[in-house]
């Protein structure tokens, strides 16, 4: 049997006749005279797929179509009906399991509408039918846009009965999936001006109402009607829609681009510049930092990977416990080294040519890359000035603005913003006192240190991405806010060496400084009437009430809201939401990005419950818990999201049919779980800080495969899977149950987090398949550092397979690299954080499996409700919410949680 380092198996142990999922296990054959229906729901739609990399979940409205399901875990073609798996699940390391299908479909009485599928069947009325295509045709899709569920309350009452937070994640920025249509851009040149409302500054969107003929307008936030410009005007149809609706974009697409006007500028452009502030103490430079710092440096400039042409600039400081400016003008025979020691008046040694254009200088910035290493390569200096680095790098570009990135390695022990290592106390890990190793330590002065000092940086229009590779604590917590209040992101890789980590850094760093962004941002989200915004989430800077500052916006970039009921004020029976980021891109264009959301309100609960958006949910569940944890402690933040779940299984028992609840409990036991929540002492401060400041930022897919991994098999891929299609997309094999129990003795399993790709590699693999892929012949012989760099690149055909699944899984997670980890069955210290992903089973972060948390929970199973069948021999868990046993089905109607997308 398998072993589990943290006690019993999700079945209990061998022989039990309870198994953890109340999904089944994997692999199941299909029930005799099952047949699959047309479309994995059942119904008219296939679900979509987790969304590829860096891609959100798929469109939604009137975008095009997901790709073929192998972009997600494995579904099927879009359009051809599944088929079961003609392979059989290998024996079971655990005697008296049986094989069940892994994940329940949706009720059958809920797919055949489609997304609002359960809004439809009961037969709404002409309005309302009316106002769900409108909204399904014309909102921001959902790779933009995602609501934690489709329809909202009408009321105060049928709000304090809806059992998830209400909020919406936005990623204005976000890449288009494949197939779906680029954002439009829109160009009011030819009107004047850009039509937006006089009273509340909303922008024109497809959801106003028009009045007189189309001479007056009605803002659909604040209701105020005002006259249309001659310029803009067109009749309207016998529904009161324009007759032009469909050639504006602005009038048909949630998700537009205008492009602004010179009143939206307040300066020239920005151009695009990169400030690189580098740590050439003793720790960067033996552990090989500094030499992946620059070698990505120098290959991001000769690729030109770097946006903006001709009009890029950037600058280089290194720093110990000193600062080194480099004058880099092209004129001069080499670059100039000027060291400035005093940190307590520190001064700029140059006015110009800190700052150069990238083409004009080439040659001398990547002269001074190459002498980096050299220079300091026999420096004997463990001390960092990085405050003071920094403070030095914004004096430097605070009259232009632009994205600055600080790489450090060890604790800012001396100059300005100086911390302390004794801070760290391993005495506090698992106490309630554990929350004050997690937030920043005050300055001597009185001030918010590191956060007053990004406010400033925010104020002149500068970004900071913060790249650590400590081996030692660094105080993390402290540090970290520099990044958060200016929009940028926190990279950790303890106990870096460039020879395990160097990859990761060097394709991270890569992809933060080619990926599309947009300069000196500013963004404002709006509701409606009748709504109000009652906390805002991510990394940024929130100016005044509403007016959210993000110096560098990038395609990665998440926020979310929380919004409430105004009591004082009827809500309009459509809510409607925009956002708008304003911007400059890399070619010198003034943009404004718009989305608009809007939801039909409705008072059945029913509705609400089947329009709840999983991992959306999950989303702002993570969100405000965080927030919470961070303001009180740990078990505060545990007890808030159990509390929570407790309502949403009491709400699963009732809605025995809605699909989101059978899978929002499983998402919440993975949150307790992970190193973001778990109780006991193994996480240390900089890695759980590293982790809370990576969630708060990151998109809908990723957060969501975070708190769920997936596991899948590799040693028996079918001959469908791990080969690319025509498009190059690869189909995955199916994803296993998060628990010992889907392993074998003699497999091999892929567990992926959206960190890493974890190899489990049993003591009785087929010795064939370690040849083909790993190049030895016996488990023994295996060397788990060699068989990372050799797993997928033999040429062997299953060695090609899974090379292919393996690069499947990196396309749909660009972001970050993920490193392969080979871990050897009875190799404890490497199998200990395999073993806690497996959620569905007791782990060191909650000791229950999943059918006992359900049972505290609440849980209440369909045996209660209706008289159960006859005892089996074996019994699985009762299916969640009450579900027949007919609503399981075939594999081939299985649906994994990560592909529960938004519903309408």
């Amino acid at each position: 049997a398998i072993s589990n380092p943290f006690g019993m198996s999700g079945g209990g142990g061998a022989g039990a006749n309870v198994r953890s999922s109340p999904f089944g296990a994997p692999g199941a054959t299909p029930a005799a005279g099952a047949a699959p229906p047309t479309t994995p729901f059942g119904g008219g739609v296939a679900p979509p797929p987790t969304g590829p990399g860096g891609l959100a979940p798929p469109p939604m409205g009137s975008m095009a179509p997901p790709p073929t399901g192998g972009a997600g875990y494995g579904a099927p073609p879009m359009g051809s009906p599944p088929t079961a798996s003609p392979l059989s699940a290998p024996p079971s390391a655990f005697p008296g399991s049986t094989s069940t299908p892994l994940y329940p479909t949706a009720d059958p009485a809920m797919a055949a509408g489609g997304q609002q599928a359960g809004v439809q069947q009961r037969g709404p009325d002409a309005y309302s039918a009316a106002k769900i295509e409108e909204v399904a045709q014309c909102n921001s899709p959902a790779h933009f846009v995602q609501s934690t569920v489709g329809r909202l309350p009408n009321s105060i009452s049928s709000k304090q009965k809806t059992s998830v937070p209400l909020g919406i994640v936005i990623q204005p920025l976000a890449p288009t999936p494949p197939n779906a249509e680029e954002v439009p851009s829109v160009n009011f040149a030819t009107v004047g001006t850009i039509i937006r409302c006089k009273a509340c500054r909303t922008y024109m969107n497809p959801f106003v109402s028009w009045e007189a003929n189309g001479r007056r307008w009605a803002c659909n936030l604040c209701g105020h009607s005002q006259q249309t410009p001659d310029s803009y005007f067109s009749s309207l149809d016998e529904s009161g829609k324009r007759l032009d609706r469909f050639q504006r974009p602005e009038l048909c697409k949630g998700a537009v681009e205008y492009i602004a006007p010179g009143e939206y500028m307040v300066r020239p452009p920005q151009p695009p510049v990169f400030m690189f502030v580098i740590d050439v103490s003793y720790t960067a430079v033996v552990t090989g930092m500094l030499d992946c710092v620059v070698a990505t440096i120098k290959d991001a400039i000769q690729q030109k990977r770097l946006p903006g042409g001709q009009r890029a600039q950037m600058g280089i400081i290194t720093f110990d416990t000193a600062l080194h400016f480099y004058n880099l003008n092209s004129n001069l025979p080499q670059p100039q080294m000027l060291v400035v020691s005093d940190l307590e008046d520190l001064f700029l040694p140059l006015p110009d040519d800190i700052l150069v254009p990238i083409t004009e200088s080439e040659s001398a910035i990547v002269t001074l890359l190459d002498s980096l290493p050299s220079i300091f390569g026999d420096t004997k200096v463990n001390e960092s000035c990085l405050g003071s680095a920094v403070k030095g790098a914004f004096m430097a570009m605070k009259h232009i603005g632009g994205k600055m990135l600080v790489f450090g390695s060890c604790i800012p022990s001396v100059g300005d913003l100086s911390l302390k290592s004794t801070r760290d106390n391993p005495r506090l890990l698992g106490t309630e006192k554990e929350v004050e190793l997690l937030r920043p330590v005050g300055n001597k002065e009185g001030s918010d240190g590191y956060k007053d000092l990004g406010t400033e940086l925010t104020r002149a229009q500068i970004s900071l991405e913060l790249f650590m590779a400590p081996h030692q604590y660094v105080d993390l917590a402290s540090i970290s806010p520099i990044a958060k209040f200016t929009g940028g992101d926190v990279r950790f890789y303890p106990q870096f060496h460039i020879n395990t980590l160097g990859t990761k850094l060097k394709t991270e760093l890569m992809h933060v400084l080619s990926r599309y962004m947009g300069w000196e941002a500013v963004m404002r989200i709006r509701v409606c009437r009748g709504w109000k915004i009652t906390d805002f989430f991510g990394h940024l800077f929130l100016r005044g009430q509403d007016l959210l500052l993000v110096p560098n916006c990038h395609t990665d970039q998440t926020f979310a809201i929380s919004i409430e009921m105004d009591e004082n004020v009827n809500p309009d029976p459509v809510f409607c939401m925009q956002s708008a980021l304003l911007y400059t891109n890399s070619d010198g264009e003034r943009r404004i990005r718009v989305h608009t959301w809007a939801s039909l309100l409705t008072q059945n609960y029913a509705d609400i419950m089947e329009s709840i958006n999983v991992q959306a949910t999950i989303a702002m569940m993570s969100q405000l818990a965080l927030k919470h944890t961070l303001k009180h402690h740990l078990p505060d933040g545990r007890n808030m999201l159990q509390n929570q779940c407790q309502q949403i299984v009491q709400a699963g028992n009732m809605c025995p049919n809605v699909e989101a609840m059978q899978f929002l409990p499983l998402y919440v036991m993975g949150m307790l779980k992970s190193q973001a929540f778990r109780g006991p002492n193994d996480i240390a401060p900089d890695t759980r800080t590293y982790i809370w400041s990576r969630l708060e930022n990151l998109m809908v897919s990723q957060l969501s495969a975070y708190y769920y991994p997936r596991m899948i098999a590799l040693h028996n891929i079918p001959g469908h899977c791990g080969v690319p299609d025509e498009d190059g997309i690869v189909t995955l094999p199916e994803m296993l149950n998060l628990t010992s129990e889907s392993m074998t003795q003699d497999g091999v399993f892929l567990l992926e987090d959206g960190e890493t790709l974890n190899v489990w590699i049993g003591t009785s693999v087929d010795p064939g398949f370690l040849q083909a892929v790993f190049g030895v012949s016996s488990f023994e012989q295996l060397e788990p550092a060699a068989a990372e760099a050799i797993i997928g690149t033999r040429g062997d055909a299953i060695s090609n397979q899974v090379g292919y699944v393996l690069a499947q899984v990196r396309r749909e997670r660009s972001v970050p690299y993920l490193p392969v980890n080979i871990i050897r069955q009875g190799d404890q210290l490497r199998e200990v954080k395999f073993f806690a992903s497996l959620i569905e089973d007791r782990t060191i972060g909650l000791q229950s499996t999943y059918s006992e948390f359900l049972s505290r929970m609440g849980y209440r199973p369909q045996q209660q409700q209706s008289s159960p069948p006859a005892a089996q021999p074996t019994a699985t868990a009762p299916p969640m919410g009450g579900m027949t046993p007919g609503a399981m089905g075939s594999p081939a109607m299985t649906t994994p949680p990560h592909m529960m997308g938004p519903r309408r």
